[in-house]
């Protein structure tokens, strides 16, 4: 060994050491991390859900002057249909031929099954699906039959409160949306036949209203009616903005603000 002299025992005594030691990993091995176990969301049974939606409701159409009263059961149906999404129906309970003279469908109605997002859907006896009603504000639910319209389910239990005739009487201004054409009409108090009430329209809402100014005015499920002395209506539904519009709503429709 002593050929190498002193420097190179150095140098043979650190390759020596470097053989001697264990091969280092290239990527320091990590402890496994836990990962947090996100809460179970419960996930209501048909049972349940029917139990929540289960009540009576108001069927109407878009115009809101024929309806009738469905009671949604929360008692499962016997016989179900071959459609899996009607695996859990239930039974629904109304007056089959009052119902039929005012809304045409409702004789096909059989049973109702809760659907996604509180959804109502209406099953005729065969287990198709007739109807399918998707949940909107103020206890409404809406559903577009095709080729026939759109209809609305209302449960009076949660529905928004009905206006009362106090939140009527006083000025309100008729316009047309989009238009520069408006008027003033007076919602007075004093009473008026066919159990309404007295209507002032300034004469300048002619041109809005039609030659035969409409004289009386009345509430009717929530809708504002105002009538000629001949029974002829307009009839208006309340908007988001607090005021009324005239329905079945036009590509420009009336519109009632209270007036400034």
């Amino acid at each position: 060994m002593a050929m190498f002299g002193s420097k190179g025992l150095a140098a043979f005594a650190a390759v020596a050491a470097l053989v001697a030691a264990p091969a280092a990993t290239p990527f320091a091995q990590e402890a496994p991390r836990e990962t947090a176990q996100e809460p179970a969301v419960h996930s209501p049974s048909p049972e349940e859900a029917a139990a929540q939606l289960a009540g009576a409701y108001h069927l109407t159409n878009a115009d809101g002057d024929r309806n009738c009263t469905l009671t949604l059961s929360g008692k499962p149906l016997r016989e179900r249909g071959k459609d899996p999404a009607r695996a859990a129906a239930f039974t629904v309970e109304f007056d089959r031929t009052a119902c039929a003279a005012q809304i045409l469908f409702s004789a096909d109605i059989a049973s109702w099954a809760p659907g996604p997002g509180n959804a109502i859907r209406l099953y005729n006896g065969e287990g198709r699906l007739t109807a399918e009603f998707t949940e909107g504000v103020g206890g409404t639910w809406e559903a577009l039959r095709e080729a026939d319209g759109v209809y609305f389910l209302v449960n009076p239990r949660i529905a928004d409160p009905a206006a009362q005739p106090a939140d009527i009487v006083g000025q309100w201004e008729l316009t047309r949306t989009g238009g520069n054409m408006r008027c003033r009409i007076d919602f007075l108090e004093a009473p008026a036949p066919a159990d309404a009430f007295r209507l002032a329209p300034e004469p300048g809402c002619a041109p809005l209203l039609g030659r035969t100014l409409p004289e009386r005015w009345r509430l009717d499920r929530g809708d504002l009616v105002l009538e000629t002395a001949s029974g002829g209506q307009l009839r208006f539904a309340p908007n988001e903005e607090g005021g009324w519009m005239k329905v079945p709503e036009e590509a420009r429709p009336l519109v009632l603000n209270r007036a400034p």
